[in-house]
């Protein structure tokens, strides 16, 4: 049997969800593509994302793949997908490829943003930003260029995370961009461990208040221990914007 692969890249309001990954019939992203598949096709279709999201954490761009026995019209495709899914997980794109491509192993780079608001009592911030603030911006930049360049990120990923995984990454840039009461951390790197940015934003946070010097980030990569990080940011405020291939 012929099979026909196809990428798309999602968007999504994590804030409902609790991650990408199916975890029973909790509410997820997989398991609402997936459902959507059942009830146009008929039948599961096995979704592979590029990555996992955190319980709810965002996306404007994750990427997706998944095969069909038919070849089909990548705007058919779409519009059937969105007519089944919830309001607010979307399809934003949709293209055949090879069937050697991979959402996950093909991806070269990934782009995380974190947004924290200075704006207090803003309901409408609530489910999109973490509130904090008088935070040193200069001093949480200065302890962000620590993070860029290649490093045993142990210490700024989960406890659960296999101990035999390579815990080597590459960040190529972290910008730091305010615009009125939204501040924008922007992570570009190889690919990131389970809870990395969260991590690496809630020790941010914490120099950011002037508990720690910017030297803390360098203690922390030494140390190559999962358990040295006691700092993690709330996932409502993390987005996966782009996957670079």
């Amino acid at each position: 049997m012929s099979y026909y692969r196809y990428k798309a890249t999602i968007s999504y309001d994590g804030y409902n969800y609790y991650g990408f990954e199916r975890q029973g019939n909790l509410p997820t992203i997989e398991l609402a593509l997936t459902t959507a598949f059942i009830n146009w096709l008929g039948q599961e279709i096995k979704v592979v994302g590029s990555g996992r999201t955190d319980k709810l954490v965002h996306a404007y761009g994750q990427v997706i793949h998944f095969d069909l026995t038919q070849a089909l019209k990548p705007e058919i495709i779409q519009k059937a997908l969105n007519s089944f899914l919830p309001l607010d997980i979307r399809i934003m794109a949709v293209e055949a490829v090879d069937i050697t491509f991979h959402a996950r192993f093909s991806a070269k780079k990934k782009e995380y943003h974190y947004k924290i608001t200075t704006k207090a009592n803003d309901v409408f911030s609530l489910r999109y930003a973490y509130y904090c603030y008088n935070l040193d911006l200069s001093l949480m930049q200065e302890a962000a260029n620590y993070l860029i360049g290649t490093h045993n990120f142990r210490s700024f990923c989960s406890i659960h995370t296999n101990q035999l995984k390579d815990f080597t990454r590459t960040i190529y840039a972290v910008e730091i961009e305010k615009n009125n009461d939204l501040i924008v951390f922007k992570f570009l790197g190889s690919s990131f461990l389970k809870y990395q940015v969260r991590r690496m934003m809630g020790v941010l946070i914490e120099i950011g208040k002037g508990r720690y010097s910017t030297d803390f980030i360098k203690e922390l990569l030494a140390k190559e221990d999962s358990r040295a990080c006691q700092y993690i940011a709330p996932g409502q405020g993390l987005y996966l914007v782009k996957v670079y291939y």
